[in-house]
This record gives C-alpha cells, structure tokens and sequence, in this order.
C-alpha cells in the first residue's frame, strides 16, 4: 500500500504548480499590455500584481516547528557537558505538515501610472500627458523566468515522485 506521505509531495506540488502559473500569467498580460493606454473602462490598464500568502493558520510553520522541536527533543549523551531533558523524543508525526502546505497567489491591480509627455499620441490629456501602466519590462520579464524556473522545479518534483511510486508499486 502506497503510504499518504508520497500524495504530500503531490499537493504541495500542485499548489507550487498553480501558483506559478498564475503568476506567469499575470506577468505575461502585464507584459502584453504595457503600452495600453486606454481600455474600454476609459482608464489605462492596470498592471496586475500577483501576491503569494499564507492562509491564517499556515502563517508561521517555521516558528511552529521550532516551537514543537523545544518541546520534544531529547539528547542522549555520554558527555557530562551537554544539557539533557528527560523522557522526551523527537516524533515525526510531531513534525508533519499540513495537508495543504504552501502558498496561495492573490491577484491584486496596482493603480500606479507613468506620464509621458507626447502632445501628438490620441490619448493625450488637455496639456499633452500620456498616462500609461506602471509596467516595468524588465521586471516583469525577470518575474517570468523566476516562476518558469520554479514551475520547471515543481514539476520535476512530481515527476521525480511518479517515477519513486511506479518503484514502489513494481516491488
């Protein structure tokens, strides 16, 4: 029987895989629209930001582990020097993250513009300002390739984990 540990590594995964996508996506529009200056709202595009949290409960694992670890180790030694507690051990199951670890990805639109001064563009105020999305190409292309990268990276985890499985079930 296939253990509940090996589906851990698939939703975290999955979750990794989604939030990356999604924040591909937004870099990808962004990018797409960085010269639009005006949407059928009648405003200039509003760059999307993605924003990865934590739901409450996940907000600090880090500090919660460290917590359960001072609480749970114990040391054996011979060493007269070392500081011991007594009766109590690391657990694993002590240490188990939550079922649905990792991040979610809010998409949220900045209201931040650039003006440029071009009096003959269509879309020029009364004093000849453009006002366009604060897009920064470059930014938007190094966000790219940063969630490519770690998209690439969750899913070599799933792969890694498929290939782990079909061992385990030929065994």
């Amino acid at each position: 029987m296939i253990s509940e540990h090996f589906f851990k590594v698939f939703r975290v995964a999955s979750k990794g895989l989604s939030a990356q996508r999604t924040i591909m996506g937004a870099a990808t529009e962004n990018l797409a629209n960085a010269g639009t200056t005006l949407t059928p709202e009648g405003t200039p595009y509003r760059a999307q930001r993605a924003v990865q949290t934590l739901p409450e409960g996940q907000r600090s694992p880090f500090r919660r582990t460290l917590a359960r670890l001072s609480t749970h180790i114990s040391m054996n030694t011979n060493d007269s020097r070392h500081e011991t507690r007594e009766g109590r051990s690391l657990s694993i199951n002590s240490l188990r993250p939550e079922a649905n670890a990792g991040p979610g990805v809010e998409l949220t639109e900045s209201d931040a513009q650039r003006v440029e001064y071009d009096p003959t563009h269509p879309h020029a105020d009364a004093s000849g300002y453009v006002r366009y999305p604060d897009v920064n190409v470059v930014d938007e292309m190094a966000n790219l390739v940063s969630a490519n990268r770690m998209y690439e990276a969750n899913l070599a985890s799933v792969q890694a984990m498929t290939q782990l499985v079909k061992r385990t079930i030929d065994i």
